[in-house]
C-alpha cells in the first residue's frame, strides 16, 4: 500500500532511512500525484506520478534540500497541468536539452548568412562580443522580453543610444532569420523591443570648413587614409563599401564602380569622376593587391582609419564630425547646387526616398524664387510694386 504523509520539512527530515539496497515512496496527502522517493543513502528526491500517453511515468521534480516542499507542489501542480493538456513534460525537456544556447544561434547567423550577404558582419560581430557575451551561453527560451528591454537601456545609459540601437538590429535580425531558416522553433525576445528616438544626424563639412579640412587632408602622413577619404568624399559611398573595394569593381573604360552587396541588399553602380580616376589610377599602377585599399589583417584590406582621421581633425579644428558625415557631405553639397532628391537618392544607392529626405533642407532656391514672384504678383495687383520692378525682380531669380 503506498504511503500516505503530510510532506513538511520536519516530517521529510524525520523520515527514516530504507534497508541497503531499497527505496521508500511517500505520497504527499497535499497534492496525491507528487511524492517523496528516499534511497537508503540518504537522497530524497520528488517526482509525479501520473499517466502520459496511457503510460504511467515517473516525472522529476528536483532534490530535497535543494527544492522546498512548497517549490516541489508548485512544480508537481505544473507538470500535471501540462499533462492533462496533453502534454508530455519528458519530451519538452529533451526539447530543451536540444535547443542551440543563444549565442550558437548567433554564430548561425554569421557563419551562414551575415559573413556572405551582409557589409557589416564584422560590425556585428563585435557588437554581439561587446554588449551581449554574458548572454551566450544562455537558451533563446529562457531571455525574456522584459530582460530584453532592460538590457538595451543599460547599453544605452552606458554606451550610447546609438549602441543599443544597433544592439536591437542586429540580435533581432540574427534571431528572426535563424526562425526563418529552422535553425530554431522559438519565439524572439527581440522582436518587440523598442528603439531608442534619435534626432536625425545633420553634420556635414561646411563651407568654411572645406578649405582647412583639404589643406590638413594633403598633409596626412598616410597616403592610403589619405586616398581612402578622398574616395569616401567624393563618391558618398558607405565606409564598408569603400574599404573592401576590389579592382575588379572598377571599369577604368566606362568610369563605373560597381559595388555587389550595399547595405540595402542590392548592387550599385557609381560613376567615377575624373579627380576619383585620378586617384584610383594612380594607386592602380603600383598596386599588387586585389584590394584597392590593402591592409595587414585577416579581411586583406583596410578596416580601420579611425588614427589618421581623429589626426586630421584636430589639425583641422574641426568637431563633431564623423566618417559617415562625409557621405552626408557629397549629400548636402548635391541639394545645394539644386539637384533633385531623386538625383540624390540615385547618387547615394538609397533604395528609399525617405533616406534622401534629409537632403531637401537644402534644395530651396527654387521655392525662394517662386516666393519672390508670388509675393511681388501680390504687391504688383495691389498697386504697390510696378511691372518694370516686378520683372527686374524675377530676372534676378
Amino acid at each position: 500500500m503506498p504511503i500516505k504523509l503530510n510532506l513538511t520539512k520536519r516530517s521529510i527530515e524525520e523520515l527514516p532511512l530504507p534497508e541497503p539496497g531499497r527505496r521508500k515512496d511517500y505520497y504527499d496527502t497535499q497534492i496525491p500525484a507528487l511524492l517523496l522517493q528516499v534511497s537508503c543513502s540518504g537522497t530524497k528526491t520528488f517526482y509525479v506520478r501520473k499517466k502520459v500517453a496511457e503510460e504511467s511515468r515517473r516525472l522529476l521534480v528536483g532534490r530535497y534540500p535543494d527544492l522546498t516542499i512548497d517549490d516541489a507542489r508548485k512544480r508537481a501542480l505544473e507538470i500535471c497541468n501540462a499533462v492533462a493538456k496533453g502534454e508530455d513534460p519528458y519530451e519538452k525537456r529533451r526539447i530543451a536539452r536540444s535547443e542551440l544556447t543563444f549565442g550558437e544561434l548567433l554564430d548561425q547567423y554569421i557563419e551562414s548568412h551575415a559573413r556572405i550577404h551582409c557589409i557589416a558582419w564584422e560590425e556585428m560581430q563585435a557588437v554581439f562580443r561587446r554588449y551581449l557575451s554574458d548572454w551566450r551561453g544562455r537558451k533563446l527560451t529562457s531571455i525574456r522580453k522584459v530582460e530584453v528591454q532592460a538590457r538595451l537601456t543599460q547599453i544605452g545609459e552606458k554606451h550610447g543610444k546609438t549602441a543599443a540601437n544597433h544592439t536591437l538590429t542586429y540580435a533581432r535580425a540574427a534571431i528572426n532569420w535563424c526562425i526563418k531558416a529552422g535553425v530554431t522553433k522559438s519565439e524572439n525576445p527581440w522582436a518587440a523591443a523598442q528603439k531608442f528616438k534619435l534626432p536625425s544626424r545633420e553634420r556635414f563639412i561646411l563651407p568654411d570648413e572645406l578649405s582647412k579640412f583639404f589643406s590638413c587632408l594633403e598633409r596626412l602622413p598616410n597616403a592610403d587614409v589619405k586616398d581612402y577619404l578622398l574616395v569616401s568624399l567624393f563618391t558618398g559611398a558607405r565606409r564598408a563599401n569603400v574599404l573592401a573595394m576590389r579592382w575588379n569593381q572598377i571599369d577604368f573604360t566606362l568610369g563605373l564602380w560597381t559595388i555587389p552587396h550595399t547595405k540595402n541588399g542590392s548592387s550599385h553602380t557609381i560613376p567615377l569622376t575624373g579627380r576619383v580616376l585620378e586617384i584610383l589610377s594612380a594607386r592602380r599602377t603600383v598596386s599588387e593587391n586585389e584590394w584597392v585599399f590593402p591592409g595587414t589583417g585577416k579581411t586583406g584590406h583596410l578596416v580601420e582609419v579611425k588614427k589618421g582621421w581623429q589626426l586630421l581633425l584636430k589639425d583641422a579644428g574641426i568637431d563633431d564630425l564623423r566618417l559617415h558625415d562625409l557621405r552626408r557631405t557629397l549629400g548636402s553639397y548635391l541639394a545645394m547646387g539644386n539637384q533633385s532628391l531623386h538625383m540624390i537618392g540615385k547618387v547615394l544607392g538609397h533604395k528609399s526616398p525617405t533616406a534622401t529626405q534629409i537632403y531637401s533642407r537644402f534644395a530651396q532656391d527654387p521655392v525662394r524664387g517662386a516666393l519672390e514672384k508670388a509675393q511681388s504678383d501680390m504687391l504688383e495687383a495691389a498697386g504697390l510694386l510696378s511691372a518694370s520692378h516686378s520683372r527686374t525682380s524675377n530676372d534676378c531669380q
